[in-house]
């Protein structure tokens, strides 16, 4: 298993039951303290997943090996979505050893069966660089971003849960425990 899948798995592994704990805290049966406590203890897992996976997945790109392979292009995809399209391919090298690539390149630059020198991060299979060596695109460079500045936005959102959390945990419905101030 990957570095990158075991990081998906333990951030889902994490997020959904901070979810179910989040909206357990919404039951009538419950008083209005544990309420805001369930709540509040749900949106600080929520955001400690959020800020976990922003974290790990920005050291893991940032201290992985940034390799260069030269080889011949082939098995390229143009992947469709509705926000942005990317393009997957795989590349072998002098000894056979095949990498699939991920870029958000989607356009003619590619081509299948030529030769190209590419440098990845090794960690998710990003495109960092890419000098087309042999076809009609001979000479074109393709130089993208390694995805760090991406992780960020995932810290963001753990600590605006945790800012929520924090807000629940310290309601004054919340700082009430057995009948005496907390």
């Amino acid at each position: 298993m990957r570095a990158e899948d075991v990081v998906g798995f333990s951030f889902f592994a994490v997020l959904i039951p901070a979810i179910v704990i989040t909206i357990s805290g919404s039951r009538n049966s419950l008083t209005p303290r544990r309420r805001a406590v369930w709540r509040g203890w749900g949106l600080a897992l929520v955001g400690g997943a959020f800020l976990g996976f922003g974290l790990v997945s920005f050291l893991f790109i940032h201290n992985s090996a940034r390799p260069v392979v030269e080889g011949n292009l082939w098995d390229i995809r143009e992947l469709h979505s509705t926000k942005a399209g990317s393009t997957r391919f795989m590349i072998t090298d002098a000894t056979g050893h095949a990498v699939q690539i991920r870029c958000r390149y989607r356009g003619p630059g590619l081509v299948e069966g030529e030769r190209a020198r590419v440098r990845y991060v090794a960690y998710n299979g990003e495109l960092l660089e890419l000098d087309m060596l042999s076809g009609p695109f001979q000479l074109w460079h393709l130089r993208e971003s390694s995805g760090e500045a991406g992780c960020w936005g995932w810290v963001a959102i753990g600590v605006v849960c945790g800012f929520f959390a924090y807000r629940q945990l310290a309601s004054p419905s919340a700082k009430y425990r057995y009948g005496t101030m907390a």
